[in-house]
């Protein structure tokens, strides 16, 4: 976990290392996004790797009373001993895989230290995400999210929790985006449906439950 400012800092190093990374104004909170994170073959070998060797599950999730398979799939990994509990659900983690691994070895040598990674499968614009945070209770007060997506391009929408603004960024192939605890607090986001016939995608959340 950082604070605002402790991320800030950290990820001010990690901009000043790479040309094409930029800033999002996600006040009071802050993002750093950084276009290409992965290159080509790094990216496409790391999605194939997690499409073949993870185990994906579509769970139900109950809202308006009824119950509703979620529009995507996804497949928890963590720690040993970490479970993830969101909209009624419990999930016990699955194991790291080599690459996940590397990818979150790389992410500790840019100064953010994760334990578990939530990786969401788009098989094509009819999945999607509704307005969320990643805000549950276990993440602590200032959850960091990194998330790294591999594929074909989508849309990551935010909107202030207290209607003041909306914004959103196009996350392409191998595109890393840090974002602080405070945006978290502050914003929702949601990665919507679409009617244009869109390739798969894969998103890699990474997280930190507290010990």
């Amino acid at each position: 976990m950082l604070d605002e400012d402790a991320f800030r800092a950290t990820a001010g190093k990690l901009a000043a290392s790479w040309a094409d990374a930029e800033w999002v104004h996600l006040e009071p909170g802050s993002g750093l996004l950084i276009p290409h994170w992965l290159g080509p073959a790094e990216e496409s070998a790391l999605m194939h790797a997690c499409l073949g060797q993870l185990q994906w599950d579509q769970p139900e999730i109950r809202m308006f009373g009824r119950s509703h398979p979620i529009p995507r799939r996804h497949a928890f990994v963590a720690d040993p001993g970490i479970t993830y509990r969101w909209s009624g659900l419990e999930q016990v983690a699955q194991a790291w895989i080599g690459p996940l691994v590397r990818v979150r070895t790389r992410l500790e040598s840019c100064g953010f230290h994760f334990n578990s990674v939530l990786a969401n499968h788009y098989r094509g614009g009819s999945d999607s995400m509704g307005w969320h945070a990643d805000d549950e209770r276990e993440l602590g007060p200032h959850p960091v999210i990194a998330t790294l997506s591999l594929g074909a391009p989508r849309r990551l929408a935010f909107k202030r929790r207290d209607g003041g603004g909306r914004t959103s960024l196009e996350l392409g192939q191998g595109t890393l985006l840090l974002t602080s605890g405070a945006v978290q607090g502050h914003w929702l986001h949601q990665v919507a449906k679409s009617r244009r016939a869109l390739a798969q995608r894969v998103s890699l959340t990474f997280r930190t439950f507290p010990g």
